[in-house]
């Protein structure tokens, strides 16, 4: 069991995240799903043997929302996207 942490741009209301929710639980393989409005972001639990990230990237997007893009020193981290 993996537990992935998606940060999430298009939720622009509590609606917007209990469909988002249900469109990532719909997904085989996803055990269990809390989206936060709030903080803009989807928690899932999922069997890494049954579902990548990338189709839970590919059902957020099919859902009508947007990862949001990685911003360098986000959360201390470097998102990687310009190497340093």
């Amino acid at each position: 069991m993996q537990i992935g942490v998606l940060k999430l741009a298009g939720l622009e209301t509590e609606q917007c995240a209990a469909t988002l929710a249900g469109a990532l639980k719909a997904v085989n393989g996803v055990n269990a799903v809390d989206v936060s409005f709030s903080h803009s972001k989807a928690t899932v639990s999922f069997d890494e043997d049954l579902v990548s990230t990338q189709r839970l990237h590919v059902a957020v997007e099919d859902a009508g929302y947007h990862i949001a893009k990685p911003v360098h020193g986000e959360d201390g981290a470097c998102c990687g996207g310009c190497g340093g």
